[in-house]
């Protein structure tokens, strides 16, 4: 196999094992929340970032910052932010 071949494969794996797809969702996001209050920062979390875990009810599986501390595992079950992430997010 010629070498000229063989790089360019060799470039795609090494790029591929070390950029993260776009795409890629779960808890190993990151956000950062730039919102005023706890609630508005749930809120402005993308719709990646919650975990659909029954009607109007969702999980936070992705780590926000939120004026610099980690916060991940929050649970929304109906309420006011419920019903705003029901209609942002729908259903998954």
């Amino acid at each position: 196999m010629p070498l000229h071949s063989r790089v360019p494969r060799a470039l795609i794996l090494l790029i591929g094992a070390t950029v993260p797809s776009l795409a890629e969702e779960g808890p190993n996001q990151n956000f950062t929340c730039t919102a005023k209050t706890f609630n508005e920062c749930l809120i402005e979390a993308p719709c990646s970032a919650w975990k659909r875990s029954g009607p109007k009810a969702f999980k936070l599986d992705t780590k926000i910052m939120f004026r610099d501390k980690p916060v991940q595992g929050e649970v929304i079950s109906g309420g006011t932010i419920g019903d705003t992430l029901e209609t942002k997010c729908g259903t998954k």
